[in-house]
């Protein structure tokens, strides 16, 4: 090999490994936001605003939806 060859083998090695340890460390940053968030959203509100962003599962097998929701989605 010559030494063209080695230089942009090792650039090329040099590019992989700054594009590894970037994922590691947006992996370990996403992971404290992600931990951030759930002591931030421990305690439950019930206040009007959260509520409509809140998630909730329906157990019915066939939901109803409102007139509202349904000419929306039509």
């Amino acid at each position: 090999m010559s030494k063209e060859e080695n230089k942009k083998t090792r650039e090329a090695e040099n590019l992989i490994k700054l594009i590894t340890d970037f994922f590691k460390l947006q992996n370990q940053y996403n992971h404290f936001r992600i931990e951030e968030y759930k002591e931030w959203n421990e305690k439950e509100c019930d206040c009007p605003i959260c509520v409509d962003y809140t998630v909730q599962f329906c157990e019915e097998e066939s939901p109803d939806y409102c007139d509202g929701f349904r000419e929306e989605w039509n």
